[in-house]
């Protein structure tokens, strides 16, 4: 359906849905209010010029208003013709008209109120725009939900609205088509008049910045570690030495020939160096 940026000519099906109405609901409260609009409110209402109205009521399209005051019989089927006009002939959206509902939508020969024709087309068009198949055979599933509680005063009272509700909606899919085409090749016009008015591509470019490394930090040196088991005291040391040892190297490291264990015990303590004689002073 129609893209919302795009403008949408005022009192169509699609400009409605997308406003976020109901249909015939914001008219229908105009008409309560005032028991009737003026041909300067109905054109501001559709959009349409006021000789173009006339000119459709003169035709026979359009019923002719009841004291100047346009109702809402009048508005449904000009409403409905509006939607229709730029993928359907005037003169064939008339017999569309009076295929349903009479040649000026009188209540006595219809089938539908023209009103609420134009809501099932609201709704219709609602969701074949959310429907993946847009094909006609998903066209008619949709318009069979949107009628679902429909019942008719004639026996092909359904069949009626089926068929003519098919052909609105997919009138006002190719108006939408028919407008973005006419977009586009406005567009494509421009370009070929303004030849040198090149629309520059725009290429994104990521300046790639490379970050010089700071130099490393030098750490200072570690100091080596003194193992736990030399921090002794003095004390301690000599206390751990093996006595025998120290005699041997230093009482007489020159006389191997002599027996350390021969002499009086007297002689041995008194040969002994002062910090290795026991008991004595």
């Amino acid at each position: 359906m129609s893209d919302a940026k795009e403008k949408l000519l005022p009192g169509t099906a699609a400009a409605y849905i997308e406003r976020g109405e109901k249909g015939f609901s914001k008219i229908a409260m105009l008409l309560e209010a005032t028991g009737g609009l003026s041909l300067s409110q109905v054109c501001a209402v559709t959009g349409l010029e006021g000789s173009t109205i006339q000119n459709w009521v003169k035709r026979g399209w359009v019923a002719h208003p009841m004291g100047k005051r346009y109702e809402e019989v009048h508005i449904a089927r000009i409403l409905i013709i509006n939607a229709l006009k730029e993928c359907i002939k005037l003169e064939h959206i008339a017999l569309l008209m009076s295929y349903v509902n009479g040649p000026d939508g009188d209540a006595g020969e219809g089938i539908i109120k023209e009103s609420e024709l134009y809501n099932y087309l609201c709704d219709a068009l609602l969701q074949v725009g959310q429907a993946a198949d847009n094909s006609r055979g998903g066209v008619e599933t949709v318009v069979e939900a949107v009628i679902r509680s429909y019942t008719g005063p004639r026996p092909d009272s359904r069949i009626r609205i089926r068929k003519a509700l098919t052909v609105m909606i997919f009138a006002c899919v190719c108006t939408d088509v028919k407008r973005r085409t006419e977009a586009m090749m406005e567009q494509i016009l421009f370009d070929l008049e303004n030849p040198g008015r090149v629309e520059p591509e725009v290429i994104e470019v990521t300046e790639t910045v490379t970050e010089e490394e700071p130099p490393p930090i030098e750490e200072p040196p570690e100091e080596p570690e003194v193992p736990v088991a030399a921090r002794k005291t003095v004390s301690q040391a000599l206390r751990e030495w093996d006595y025998s040892s120290v005699e041997r190297v230093i009482i007489d490291p020159g006389d191997e020939s002599r027996d350390p264990g021969a002499g009086s015990e007297a002689d041995k303590t008194a040969n002994r160096p002062w910090y290795l004689r026991r008991g004595t002073k």
